[in-house]
């Protein structure tokens, strides 16, 4: 019986450790993956945390480098003192079959006087061809960008001002504030980061809009037109989210990183990324914090890291292709996000959430573009033959090389005459062919009606 218990207790201390070895030798090997891969990010030339990130930035000299100008001009920035701070701050795109009223015109251009100085070192700025914002990355995902939202109040102010324009038939000034819009999203190209190129997109659907409503009042002469029509088609550069998802897998290897490696206590680690900015979640709060040291040993985490790395990989390369081709990225990130929440990759799923949306925003971003340069075909076409094309063919290659690309599904852009005037259209991210229907002004998220990007001119 003794001895029957002694061969128990052996086999069971032998599978202990059995059991310990085959988790050291797990834990190795993931560790192993994690670090292969790193290196292999390192021989791509590629930046794997914030020191290695602001080197991936260019760096500009001071006297060529347009964001320095730029930040002189957010010292100049003024805001009402009173409740017209407020409705400045919140006024929606104009429908394009709107006119501003009297006390709204008033408004803006009492703004618009407040910021001249503001606006004329912006002009300056943007001259500059290079551009690189004085942003660190070492804190990684609790980097601030404080230039953004500043970078966004002036571009507001410019939109009021090509609203004024269009108002008053002033097509000069209007070409001029229109050509801003664009040059203050140039000055954010290079920005390796996913939030910089959202608010760049969101500068070029702005000048898209004044574009559209600036073609729905006033006619711009040829030298006008021609001029638009190349500062539009110089917006088209693509691989520029590709940059930023570099820079965003760069931002969050840090977080895995000191999760990993516990160079600190728990709360601590957690304390310092509020401190930083706030990458955490409640509920990765409590995690790192009650986290069993269990979980840590059998490399839970670099079974994680491994995965976020691999799925940053795919998706990196799949962007690198022109619309409609990176959109398989898109839907890469949305099973990804699914996958890591069932295989309870919980960094992984919080950092992958929105990639998807920052790719099909990137697509949305050259809709805005080409449709705006059909319709600046368009109307050079109109305004050399009396008349408007049957279809985008006509204009071609006389205004256009050829007819622009819809970056959803990869046909032409679609183009159809009104009754007064013509709607020019992309399918859109739904991926349906919708005859060219407008999103609603007044569209909420739980509308289930779907719609197509579109520039429309009834005039």
């Amino acid at each position: 019986m003794k001895r029957n218990y002694i061969i128990i207790c052996v086999a069971a201390f032998a599978l202990f450790v059995l059991l310990i070895v085959s988790l050291l030798y797990l834990r190795g090997k993931l560790a192993m993956e994690v670090d292969a891969k790193l290196q292999e990010i390192h021989a791509a030339g590629l930046p794997t945390n914030g020191k290695e990130l602001n080197a991936y930035y260019p760096a500009v000299p001071d006297n060529e480098n347009a964001a320095l100008v730029m930040t002189q001009a957010f010292a100049l920035m003024q805001n009402f003192s009173d409740s017209r701070s407020n409705e400045t701050a919140y006024f929606k795109f104009l429908p394009r079959d709107q006119r501003l009223t009297t006390e709204q015109k008033q408004l803006f251009a009492s703004y618009v006087e407040m910021n001249s100085n503001a606006l004329v070192k912006m002009q300056e700025s943007i001259k500059l061809s290079e551009s690189r914002y004085p942003v660190d990355y070492k804190p990684g995902p609790g980097t601030l960008l404080p230039h953004l939202g500043k970078l966004h109040n002036l571009a507001e102010i410019v939109r009021y001002e090509s609203l004024l324009a269009s108002e008053s038939g002033d097509t000069i000034k209007n070409v001029t504030a229109i050509e801003n819009l664009l040059g203050m999203a140039h000055t954010l190209d290079e920005e390796p980061d996913i939030i910089a190129q959202l608010v760049r997109i969101s500068f070029i659907a702005i000048a898209e809009n004044s574009l559209e409503h600036c073609l729905n009042i006033t006619n711009l002469n040829e030298s006008e037109l021609s001029e638009l029509a190349f500062t539009f088609s110089a917006a088209d550069k693509p691989n520029l989210m590709t940059r930023a998802l570099i820079g965003d897998r760069a931002d969050h290897i840090l977080v895995f990183q000191l999760v990993r490696s516990r160079p600190r206590g728990a709360m601590e680690l957690v304390e310092g990324a509020q401190q930083v900015g706030g990458f955490s979640t409640h509920a990765l709060d409590f995690w790192l914090i009650h986290e069993p040291r269990f979980f840590q040993s059998v490399g839970f985490w670099d079974r994680d890291f491994s995965y976020f790395l691999d799925v940053m990989e795919t998706n990196i390369a799949l962007d690198n292709f022109p619309p409609p081709k990176s959109l398989v990225a898109a839907d890469n990130f949305k099973k990804t996000e699914e996958k890591a929440g069932k295989k309870h990759y919980y960094l992984s799923k919080l950092f992958v959430d929105a990639l998807s949306g920052a790719i099909t925003r990137e697509a949305s971003n050259f809709a805005y573009l080409r449709t705006s340069i059909a319709a600046i075909s368009v109307e050079r076409f109109r305004l050399a033959h009396g008349q408007l094309p049957e279809n985008l063919n006509e204009v071609v290659p006389q205004f256009l090389s050829a007819v622009p690309v819809d970056p959803f599904d990869g046909e032409p852009l679609r183009y159809h005459r009104l009754t007064k005037g013509y709607v020019i259209y992309s399918i859109g991210s739904d991926g349906h062919d919708d005859g060219g229907r407008e999103k609603p002004a007044d569209w909420k998220s739980s509308d289930k009606t779907s719609f197509d990007i579109t520039f429309t001119v009834e005039r």
